[in-house]
């Protein structure tokens, strides 16, 4: 896949050191994206592609629990929160909370926690600044408790689609929140797509160039959106000029579970004790040997 692996500048080779106990981690996801865009626990059929689309919380997962994959004995998964207000789900197959008969995000057998905690700040104004300020300021604080709850040690956000902006000192530790993003993020790479939109925006350069690429990005999350350091990242999934979007995620999936399996794994190994004592969130990781 190409996954190029970063680290801190008086790292290159180092050996890996194994956590002496499995690291919990903790999902933070949206069923509007991963489920009603990316169809995440369901079959996706177009005119070029048929197959089951897993998603990373099912792939870690069943991952973490099969002898001799990167991640066994390495992480459990604390739980999973999501965010989705009604709204967001009202005319979609996936309902609010697992249905029987009704997608969801991963098959019912996985039976993890599963917490739901309401962004409510986006039904605010967006001119009501304090009021949301305050009420993001509250549904991270919520996030954080239940990771406490839980005992989760490590946040990761995959597609909560909204800033990050608290989830940091005195909330939690700089480092311990990841973002998966289905894109390259890093800086100046030529076919870097940050934002909300990754999918879209390489499919409209496939139009104007050939030869376009795209991928995953495995990074810590600061408060700029797809902006922190980064762990490991890929550009390995070509786009083609008749794409539609459910044929690239579906493709483009393969090597965003890749990323995120060998980066979380490098990241546990390399980087996270490190993490564990305070850091600036003004830190850059360096490209590694």
């Amino acid at each position: 896949m190409g996954i190029k692996y970063f680290g801190f500048a008086d790292q290159n080779g180092t050996p890996a050191r194994l956590p002496r106990q499995p690291v919990r981690i903790m999902f933070l996801t949206s069923v509007r994206d991963v489920g009603v865009w990316d169809l995440n626990g369901s079959l996706v059929q177009t005119a070029k592609t048929r197959g089951y689309m897993q998603g990373v919380v099912e792939f870690t997962d069943r991952i973490a629990r099969t002898p001799g994959s990167l991640l066994y004995g390495l992480v459990q998964i604390a739980g999973v929160i999501y965010d989705d207000l009604p709204r967001d789900l009202s005319a979609s197959a996936y309902p609010l909370a697992p249905t029987a008969g009704r997608p969801w995000i991963y098959p019912r057998d996985l039976d993890l926690p599963l917490f739901h905690i309401p962004s409510a700040f986006r039904d605010l104004p967006m001119l009501d600044k304090d009021g949301r300020a305050r009420a993001k300021l509250g549904f991270e604080a919520a996030v954080a408790e239940k990771m406490r709850e839980q005992g989760a040690q490590v946040l990761i956000s995959d597609h909560y689609m909204a800033k990050i902006e608290y989830l940091f000192p005195p909330l939690l530790p700089f480092g311990l929140v990841l973002n998966i993003h289905p894109a390259v993020t890093l800086p100046g790479h030529r076919f870097c797509f940050r934002g909300p939109t990754p999918t879209a925006d390489a499919i409209a350069r496939r139009k104007t160039e050939e030869a376009v690429m795209t991928g995953a990005t495995l990074h810590v999350v600061n408060r700029v959106i797809d902006d922190g350091p980064i762990v490991a990242y890929s550009a390995a999934t070509p786009v083609y000029e008749d794409d539609t979007p459910p044929d690239l995620r579906f493709r483009n999936y393969a090597v965003k579970r890749e990323v995120f399996e060998w980066g979380l794994r490098h990241y546990l190994t390399r980087l996270y004790p490190r993490f564990l004592v305070p850091v600036s969130d003004e830190l850059r990781l360096v490209p590694m040997d």
